[in-house]
């Protein structure tokens, strides 16, 4: 497994300096001149003696390393000290790629050090066989609720909903929100999404399938959510397989949601629109702004920006998922930033996330 950022290790007699998964080495790391006094630094910092705590600290070359145990991140340059490194002070405008928020990278560092130890791991075959039984479980309530409902089809579903108690509509959700969970699990399997194959001898009503979702996720049973604005109107069909689109959907206002947190919850947009060639489906939400250091890596695996302030630190999977289905119902996903700060210490921002479907990949027969 790589690092998620530049590391040092003992590999053997000598030291060995890796690329991030996120930002490269510094190249002054490579350079013959520099190799004596990094061997002395780093050859102390990762002794046997190394402390269990971590460390955080300013090597020879200027640069901010954090050591923990056996993890060491190097190359890094951070806000917080950057002001106060004299000499060493024109590193970000050199290595701008390098730049990180010192507290994100504690959180990164201590993240990767449990997933490397294990320290919540569970056994893959209780996991299998709970997950399996609770699959089951869900599929008989889900199909319970739907009688329930009376729904015959897709095109009355909407209506049938809004009609229901409030009871029945919270049994409803809370049973699709366990599947959405469910099917969390699968995207975990190597190679998941390079050996998906998807049906295409299937369409369905894009507009129908983005209502349903921000329906659910208005309906949730989290406290204190702001009904998710559902705007534009649109007829076009397109192939695939509808469960996969709607997982996609789900991704992106999920994202939206963990972002709208500041400096009161201002509810998530959802836009739907059209072009000669595509269809767009924007979801904004409105909270601190994606540093644009880290846009490059917003749809990488593991990548968890600095402006999600949640507590909950989760796998940064998200988009990486929802850029890989994306691809399936031929589509990509777009960044873009609007500013709306307000408050000179804190950059607030909506932050946009467009899914652009390629109509002429979808003919409807």
């Amino acid at each position: 497994m790589s690092h998620a950022y530049p590391s040092v290790k003992n590999d053997k007699l000598d030291l060995c300096f890796s690329n991030g998964e996120f930002c490269s080495i510094p190249k002054e790391y490579l350079k013959a001149s520099n190799k004596q006094i990094l061997n002395t630094f780093y050859s102390s910092i990762l002794s046997e003696s190394s402390n269990k705590d971590l460390v955080v600290g300013i090597d020879p070359l200027g640069f901010t390393f954090l050591n923990l145990d056996f993890i060491c991140y190097v190359g890094l340059i951070t806000y917080t000290n950057e002001v106060k490194r004299g000499k060493y002070r024109n590193l970000g405008k050199k290595y701008p790629l390098n730049k990180f928020d010192l507290e994100y990278l504690k959180k990164k560092i201590s993240f990767e050090y449990n997933l490397l130890n294990f320290k919540e791991y569970v056994p893959i075959d209780i996991l299998t066989q709970n997950v399996h039984e609770i699959r089951g479980l869900n599929s008989k309530i889900a199909g319970n609720i739907d009688r329930i409902m009376k729904i015959d089809s897709e095109v009355e579903w909407e209506a049938k909903f809004d009609e229901q108690s409030e009871s029945v509509k919270k049994i409803y959700v809370g049973s699709r929100l366990i599947k959405f969970l469910l099917d969390n699990v699968k995207f975990y399997q190597p190679d998941f999404f390079k050996n998906l194959k998807i049906k295409y001898d299937q369409s369905f009503v894009v507009h129908r399938s983005v209502s349903k979702i921000v329906k659910i996720y208005s309906n949730d049973f989290k406290k204190g959510r702001a009904d998710i604005e559902l705007s534009g109107s649109l007829s076009k069909s397109i192939t695939g397989e509808k469960e996969y689109f709607e997982i996609l959907i789900k991704t992106l206002i999920e994202n939206a949601l963990k972002y709208s947190e500041f400096p009161k919850r201002i509810a998530p947009q959802v836009e739907i629109s059209e072009s000669k060639k595509r269809i767009n489906i924007a979801v904004k939400s409105y909270g601190r702004a994606i540093p644009k250091t880290e846009i490059p890596y917003l749809f990488s695996k593991g990548f968890r920006s600095s402006a999600n302030k949640q507590l909950r630190e989760g796998t940064g999977m998200g988009l990486y998922n929802a850029s890989q289905i994306a691809k399936h119902f031929y589509a990509n996903i777009v960044f873009d930033s609007k500013d709306a700060s307000e408050m000179d210490s804190i950059n607030l921002a909506w932050n946009v996330f467009t899914l652009k479907i390629d109509k002429s990949m979808h003919v409807i027969k």
